[in-house]
């Protein structure tokens, strides 16, 4: 014998509906909650009698490697040198560069951050 869970819910006072948990597409409606349980039970008795229960295996961890081992790496993982330098070439000679005014030598010298600090500091 086997026992099955059965979750019944009240739509009104004269409609129920009943369903086997577990059981995809097996759900009945009742005018009781008696009548829908009953019917759940005729249902499932009808389905068990013309299919059955088998157990399988499944090794989700060779699936979940296989699939893991599919997906493809970023470019940082697998660049050599050579596509690192050719990345960056093609970064440096891109719109967005050449759309930016090159800096002065005195915006990146040493002696003008330093001359900032010390007009800030007065």
């Amino acid at each position: 014998m086997m026992q099955y869970q059965v979750f019944v819910r009240s739509q009104s006072e004269s409609h129920f509906v009943a369903s086997v948990v577990g059981m995809p597409n097996l759900t009945v409606e009742g005018r009781t909650e008696e009548e829908a349980i009953a019917k759940a039970k005729d249902s499932l008795k009808s389905q068990l009698a013309t299919g059955k229960f088998v157990t399988i295996e499944v090794n989700l961890e060779d699936e979940l490697n296989e699939t893991v081992s599919q997906i493809e790496k970023p470019f940082f993982e697998t660049a050599t040198d050579e596509e690192w330098e050719a990345a960056l070439m093609d970064l440096a000679n891109s719109a967005f560069f050449s759309k930016t005014p090159p800096l002065s030598d005195e915006a990146i010298s040493r002696e003008s951050i330093y001359r900032e600090r010390e007009d800030s500091q007065l």
